[in-house]
């Protein structure tokens, strides 16, 4: 596999409030998909509905989160990264609100679909911005201490929020975020700068939206660095829905704990992430990605034996996850910034992409446990197996490694 050499200017230094500003409204953003999954079991009896009925919180969640990327996107481009930030986190906030005083499954839907709607704007800005003020490897170092630092997130949020649920609730995991994205909110306003040089006038023209997201859609490179992050993404969200039904009410792990398997998952993730950081310059973007799909691969199809050979413990299924989240990690440093090299459009708009994609991928996930949960390990199984080959066979096929960087990277 041949080593990309893509165009490095250098560019200025940036100071390290920005990127930690960035990881604080993206893990408080990440933290409404993680932070309540220890209450999901209980939602049933809560509501009296089902296990499915319950799961559409997080799918129809994701998929709100990926189609209004599509929007920020180019938006962000036309009047400014801060403010399309600023909006997206207020409204994340009334969006909490509205989820904490849920008085039916209808209703608390609805209330994650706004969540969904206003969270996603730091997933945009946080790329564009990032890839905005750095050069390549600056970028892939920037953005496996993103995804070091985001993962401390989903690692932590399941382990505070099954406490919380026992403690005071299962609504107070939503104040708590409402909480959190206040605080976070008041320091962006405060603290980051407009880092959008020169704003767009014609980005939110129909024409001009459409063509850049039809230019994508016939970009192949762009297109399989997009649809990887889909398939091992929908893998990823399709175990945070089916996986704490299947440790909580299938293996008896206690709700307060069911967080520290999780935990374990994203700390492998963490590890990944860390190590595309040290090994960042010594190995190209695209062979530390073959790197993390064989580990993802791995991942599914450990789980796949080990269902088959009827040893489903917490902690056999929580190794073999650890193989997946350790590929995930090299996976998410490195597919964004290829992404963003070959992209033939605008960063507002591969930007969006980057975000749209791979969290519908993460929708359809859970939304194939919702339909075809039948109190079964199978369903989940057979996704995570399914995902990370394709993912990988899409890659082989496809060979995205010889496109060197667009000028303008």
């Amino acid at each position: 596999m041949a080593i990309e050499t893509p165009e490095n200017t250098a560019k200025p230094p940036v100071p390290l409030l920005i990127p930690a500003l960035l990881i604080m409204a993206s893990a408080v953003s990440i933290l409404s998909t993680d932070l309540y999954t220890p209450s999901l079991p209980h939602l049933q009896s809560v509501f009296q509905t089902n296990a499915g009925r319950v799961q559409l919180t997080i799918t129809l969640n994701l998929i709100a989160y990926a189609g209004a990327q599509l929007f920020y996107g180019p938006l962000s481009d036309r009047v400014g990264r801060r403010p399309v930030l600023l909006a997206g986190m207020v409204g994340f906030a009334v969006a909490s609100v509205g989820c904490a005083a849920a008085g039916s499954i209808d209703t608390l839907i609805l209330a994650r679909v706004a969540q969904g709607l206003t969270a996603c704007a730091e997933a945009v800005v946080a790329y564009a911005i990032i890839r905005e003020l750095y050069d390549q490897a600056g970028a892939v170092r920037i953005l496996a201490t993103y995804g070091m630092a985001v993962a401390l997130a989903p690692a932590v949020g399941p382990v505070i929020g099954g406490y919380m649920h026992i403690w005071f609730g299962w609504r107070s995991n939503f104040m708590l975020l409402t909480g959190l994205i206040i605080l976070v909110a008041l320091l962006i306003w405060r603290y980051l700068p407009e880092t959008l040089e020169q704003p767009d006038r014609s980005a939110l023209r129909p024409r001009r939206l459409l063509g850049g997201y039809l230019t994508l859609l016939r970009d192949g490179p762009f297109m399989t660095y997009i649809l990887i992050m889909s398939l091992v993404l929908g893998g990823l969200f399709a175990m945070l829905a089916a996986f704490p039904f299947l440790f909580i009410e299938r293996l008896a792990v206690p709700t307060e704990q069911y967080g520290y398997y999780y935990a374990a998952i994203v700390v492998a993730f963490f590890l990944g992430s860390l190590s595309v950081n040290r090994m960042a310059g010594r190995l190209g973007n695209d062979q530390l990605l073959a790197i993390g799909l064989g580990l993802c691969v791995l991942g599914g199809v450990s789980i796949t034996a080990l269902f088959a050979a009827g040893l489903e413990t917490p902690l056999g299924i929580t190794a073999t996850q650890c193989f997946f989240g350790l590929g995930l990690g090299l996976v998410f440093a490195t597919a964004p910034v290829r992404a963003f090299d070959v992209a033939r459009a605008g960063h507002g708009h591969a930007a969006a992409m980057l975000g749209a994609l791979p969290m519908a991928g993460g929708g359809l996930g859970t939304l194939f446990i919702a339909l075809s949960d039948d109190s079964s390990v199978w369903p989940i199984a057979i996704l995570l197996a399914a995902t990370n080959l394709l993912a990988a066979a899409l890659y082989l096929a496809v060979r995205p490694w010889r496109v060197a960087a667009r000028a303008g990277s």
